[in-house]
Order: structure tokens, then C-alpha cells, then sequence
């Protein structure tokens, strides 16, 4: 039987937030508790400035390791010995630790949280270090070591900390609010979610597709990478909708330059309508200045005029590299670069306009029901239910 394991938690952000670090805390541990679920029942509890985590029973490190890894908010963590402090119970355990391990250098480290203790910190690192030193024959180095030996001293127990695993950074999902993130099923949209999960935001998806004119490829992808990406972002809602029908209506009623700038705006009203329901502040795309004909400075201004939340994009100063890269560190690409079109491939213009006003593209809309389309749009979407692999 594999022994119970505790690890401690360390935050980098969340220790800054003030009044508010107990909220970022709580939201902590709950997610360091979901995320291991899987394996069994975990427990978490703050622990000055850290957290600390008995794992489910007869989980193995490996196993716990892969999902923490994937919780935003941790800078690192470490399995933890725990004993009482005594100067007894610390040698036993400090022995134990470097004994079974193989280095050339050593630093120790000592927190004393309780100072009603008989010693002092400074004191008892010098006394270990001396001690490990003349066991092993290894030199201090305070700077970079091959071996820390961690010590924290709270009320009543002691815990060293072994080597440290990192986790993701960032800020712990849903302390930051919620938002709605358009994905297309193409790289960088799921990038983009995953940038604003790390910033601790709640996401809800929408996804919009020309089924039946083309083929369920990309509905296919968007479920695929949206599972992938539940392992950080936790279990979420998507919402597909049937887009095709609106721009038929726009491909008979509108100049054809202008059609994917009209595509995108009509996107933001529905995307809008949608975010009210789940109670997201901000609507989040994968675009990046210039990358494509909708994404120049001119025609993310004109698609802008038709919000009314904050339209969130962390890639836009990204170029496409960069933008694989994350996606491929992150695990999205293979999914993302599958065959499949997205709903602006769909009846697209042969020259898309790169440099719309916001004016002119009202005066069209003027031409069309714009209430009407949006309404009819979202009559007819689909809600599903996203839950980690």
C-alpha cells in the first residue's frame, strides 16, 4: 500500500492580494481538491502562507504531480515530511532526507513560524548544516545547491519539504470572474483561453459553425481541445451555434468585401446575448493584429463598435510561432491543426476588405434585421456540458 502522501503548496501572485488573499486561498485549495478528485479524497488547508495537502490514499506522485501541474495559482509544490519540532524529531527526519539522497552541495533552509520554540533559525540551519557536512563530505552553497534542505516550524509540527515540483503560475480559475471565449476549432482561439484561465477567469465557450454546409469537423475539434483544456480550466459550458443560415442572409443582403468584418460583428451581438446568460464580463478571442484580413487595426476597431463587454485578446501582440509554440506546450496544436473549416471559410469573399470605418459598416447593417437575425440565431442554439478527459 503506497503511504499517504502531504504536499505543500507554494503561491507566487496570490500572496500579494491583501485583504483579498484568504478569497484567492479558498479558491486555491478548492481547486487542488477537484483536481485530484479523480484519484480520491484530498484535503487542503491554508498554512501561512502556503497550503498544505494530504493527497487521496494510495495515490502514487506521478499521478498527483500530472494534475497539479495543470492548477493555476501554484508556483511549485513538494512532498512534505511531517514531525514534531523537536531538535530529536528534526535530525531523525533531516538524516533520513539526505541519506537517501546523492549530492556534492547542500543549503539549509529554516522557517521558524512558531517563536515560542527553544531555537532560533539561523541557529538550527547552522547546526544541520554542519551536521549534513560532516556526514556527507558536501559543501554548503547558499546560492544554487544541488540539495535544499527545507525546513518550516509551525505551532505544534514541523514539515520538510523535499524537492520542488513547479506548477503553472498564474492565478487560481474563477477568483477573476467569468468569461465567454470564441473558439473556431483553428490554434490560436484555444490558446487564448487558456492564457485567460491562467489570469484566474472562469471560462464558458461559444463556438459558431456553418453545419449542415459544412462538415461537423470543426464541432468535433472545439469538443476535443475544450476536454484537453478542462484539465486547467475545469468543467465548463459550450455553446454551438448554427451560423450559416445568418450569413446566407448576409451574402444575399451585403456588399461582399466587407462580409467577414459583418460575420464577426454579428458573432459579438450573439456572443454577447450568450455571456449574459452564463454571467461573463468579458467576451475573449484568439485574434493577433494583422495575422489575417478581420484581424488589422482597422477592422478590430469596426468589429469592436458592436460590443458592448470588453472584447479580451491576449495574443494580439503574438506572432503565429509564438502562438504554436504555446499551443503545442499546452497540448492544443495536434488537435487544433486537424482538417476541418471554420464558419469564415464559409462563403467567403474573394477579396476580403482589410480596412473597414465602423460608419459605412452601420450604413449596411441598416439594410438588414439585425434584432431579428440575432434572435433567430440564438433560437436555435445547442448547449453542452465540457468535463476534463
Amino acid at each position: 500500500m503506497i503511504p499517504q502522501l502531504k504536499l505543500v503548496v507554494h503561491y507566487a501572485e496570490v500572496g500579494l492580494k491583501g485583504r483579498n488573499r484568504p478569497r484567492f486561498e479558498k479558491t486555491l485549495c478548492e481547486n487542488l481538491v477537484r483536481a485530484l478528485a479523480p484519484l480520491g479524497r484530498a484535503r487542503a488547508r491554508r498554512l501561512y502562507g502556503r497550503i498544505l495537502l494530504e493527497a487521496p490514499e494510495g495515490a502514487e506522485l506521478a499521478a498527483i504531480a500530472a494534475r497539479l501541474e495543470r492548477v493555476f495559482g501554484v508556483a511549485y509544490f513538494s512532498v512534505a515530511t511531517t514531525f514534531e519540532p523537536t531538535r530529536e524529531a528534526i535530525t531523525a527526519a533531516v538524516d533520513a532526507y539526505v541519506g537517501s539522497r546523492s549530492f556534492t552541495s547542500f543549503g539549509v533552509r529554516v522557517r521558524r513560524i512558531d517563536k515560542a520554540l527553544p531555537f532560533r533559525s539561523n541557529e538550527l540551519a547552522g547546526e544541520l548544516g554542519a551536521r549534513i557536512a560532516g556526514k556527507t563530505g558536501a559543501r554548503v552553497d547558499l546560492t544554487s545547491p544541488e540539495l535544499w534542505v527545507d525546513l518550516h516550524l509551525l505551532h505544534g509540527e514541523a514539515i520538510l519539504l523535499h524537492e520542488r515540483i513547479a506548477g503553472p503560475g498564474g492565478l487560481p480559475v474563477g477568483c477573476s470572474g467569468r468569461a465567454l471565449a470564441l473558439v473556431s476549432g483553428g490554434i490560436d482561439s484555444p490558446v487564448a483561453a487558456w492564457l485567460l484561465a491562467k489570469r484566474g477567469c472562469q471560462l464558458s465557450f461559444v463556438h459558431f459553425h456553418s453545419a449542415p454546409w459544412t462538415s461537423d469537423a470543426s464541432q468535433r475539434k472545439v469538443r476535443d481541445a475544450l476536454t484537453h483544456l478542462a484539465a486547467w480550466t475545469g468543467p465548463a459550458d459550450l455553446f454551438m451555434v448554427p451560423f450559416a443560415e445568418l450569413q446566407q442572409t448576409i451574402v444575399r443582403d451585403a456588399p461582399a468585401e466587407p462580409r467577414i468584418v459583418l460575420y464577426r460583428r454579428f458573432m459579438v451581438r450573439i456572443a454577447e446575448a450568450i455571456a449574459e446568460r452564463v454571467g461573463a464580463l468579458a467576451l475573449v478571442t484568439g485574434d493577433s493584429v494583422g495575422q489575417v484580413s478581420s484581424q488589422t487595426l482597422a477592422n478590430l476597431d469596426t468589429i469592436n463598435r458592436a460590443a458592448t463587454l470588453p472584447v479580451l485578446r491576449p495574443l494580439v501582440g503574438s506572432d503565429k510561432g509564438e502562438i504554436i509554440d504555446l499551443a503545442k506546450r499546452i497540448g492544443t496544436y495536434e488537435i487544433s491543426i486537424e482538417p476541418g473549416e471554420d464558419c469564415c471559410s464559409f462563403l467567403m469573399p474573394r477579396q476580403p476588405a482589410t480596412w473597414t470605418r465602423p460608419g459605412p459598416i452601420e450604413a449596411i447593417e441598416q439594410g438588414l434585421d439585425v434584432k431579428m437575425l440575432v434572435e433567430a440565431t440564438l433560437s436555435r442554439v445547442d448547449h453542452e456540458r465540457i468535463e476534463p478527459s
